[in-house]
């Protein structure tokens, strides 16, 4: 167990290590104003790293019982929300500076862990894939419904400096402000990969998928000029990779 632990931390550790490199790196790098090829490759290279840090914590945690888990999470949204508050999109616009930069990748790195966290409790007790199903279902309709018509489209409407603390900011080239992703969708990726691991189904390719949902998400919502929930994304990417063991697990029942 403590072994299993040392290896999550240090796949952790790999991850943290590239998103901080390419957080100080790209916005650094090229004009402020970039095409979008190229902010979709700064995209692409941001998430290289988010397998990592998924995996790490997912790893890690078999050797904490859920309350210190929690804990841990608590721990860290306690350095990540007032580091997020100090690096809010109004201070990022006004340049790349490098301490408002490792302000960013503490922002980020410490929400990711929180969130990991947090996933991963909920993910225990999943017992069964009918139940993944329903928090599927679930964060599909409450994501569009957030985002559309609900409490998100309403902070965003009234530029609430809530949203500093809810949307985790991600460089591209020239610029800290590359695109943003929720912390509500960081818990459900590791729900996902977690509960993919827990219930036998492929959790490598969930892993994968759901990273590359969120992804295409952001990229989609690039290309449309418009912000998209990245929930129904990530859901369908659990989905579709492990469709035929689903199907397996619920004919099994019967």
């Amino acid at each position: 167990m403590i072994r299993t632990s040392r290896r999550g931390l240090s796949i952790t550790l790999v991850g943290a290590a590239a998103l901080v490199g390419l957080t100080l790196f790209l916005p650094l790098v090229g004009a402020t104003e970039v095409g979008t090829a190229a902010r979709i490759v700064a995209y692409a290279l941001i998430f290289l790293p988010i397998p990592l840090l998924l995996h790490g914590a997912i790893v890690a945690s078999p050797g904490f019982a859920t309350p210190r888990l929690l804990l841990i999470g608590a721990a860290s949204a306690a350095v990540g929300f007032p580091a997020a508050l100090l690096v809010s999109p109004e201070n990022l616009f006004d340049g790349p500076g490098f301490l408002l930069l490792l302000a960013l990748c503490v922002a980020d790195l410490a929400r990711i862990l929180a969130a990991a966290c947090v996933g991963i409790s909920l993910a225990r007790y999943i017992t069964s894939v009918g139940t993944v199903l329903i928090v599927v279902v679930a964060a599909i309709a409450a994501d569009i419904f957030s985002v559309f018509a609900g409490p998100t489209g309403a902070l965003v409407r009234a530029e609430s400096p809530l949203l500093a603390l809810l949307i985790l900011v991600f460089p591209t080239f020239g610029s800290p402000l590359g695109f943003g992703l929720g912390l509500s969708d960081f818990i459900f990726m590791t729900l996902f990969a977690a509960a993919a691991h827990s219930l036998d189904l492929r959790y490598t390719t969930t892993l994968l998928a759901v990273c590359a949902a969120a992804f295409l998400a952001v990229t989609t919502g690039l290309l449309l000029a418009r912000p998209l929930p990245a929930l129904p994304f990530v859901s369908i990417a659990f989905v579709v990779g492990n469709a035929d063991l689903i199907v397996a697990a619920l004919v099994g029942r019967r």
